[in-house]
């Protein structure tokens, strides 16, 4: 029976939780692209009915819009973790990416921006809770 170390656990689950990210992140992709095509259909039926429906396309648009944060959100915490990824797609400083991640979320929270700071407290969430167990 072979020993895994707590270090190699440690950086599977994170691994497991990147690509987790990187599935999320195009997920919300294409749900943008939904999103926009319905929006484009809803104008143009809003034009031929000459700006009469009652239906105008503006919530549509605010949904698309929120859709848009969290992806750019999803984006900007990707971005952030590829920074203390190696060569090997190992994070050997695994709790400094935390910190990194901890502290977007409190920037984000400080400007009042409780969307985007919930959207990281997700994954930092994540990330604290094996850093914990495994430790």
């Amino acid at each position: 029976m072979a020993i895994i170390s707590k270090d190699a656990e440690v950086q599977e689950e994170l691994i497991t939780i990147y690509e987790l990210l990187l599935r999320k992140r195009s997920t919300i992709q294409n749900e943008l692209k939904s999103i926009r095509k319905q929006f484009e259909k809803q104008c143009d039926l809003f034009i031929l009915n000459g700006y009469n429906d009652e239906k105008s396309p503006i919530i549509t648009n605010k949904i698309y819009h929120k859709k848009f944060i969290e992806y750019d959100t999803h984006c900007h915490i990707i971005d952030i973790i590829n920074d203390f990824k190696d060569v090997y797609g190992y994070f050997p400083e695994y709790c400094e990416m935390y910190y990194t991640l901890h502290q977007t979320m409190l920037q984000f929270a400080d400007n009042e921006d409780y969307e985007c700071a919930a959207f990281v407290k997700s994954w930092v969430d994540q990330i604290s809770q094996i850093i914990r167990i495994k430790s």
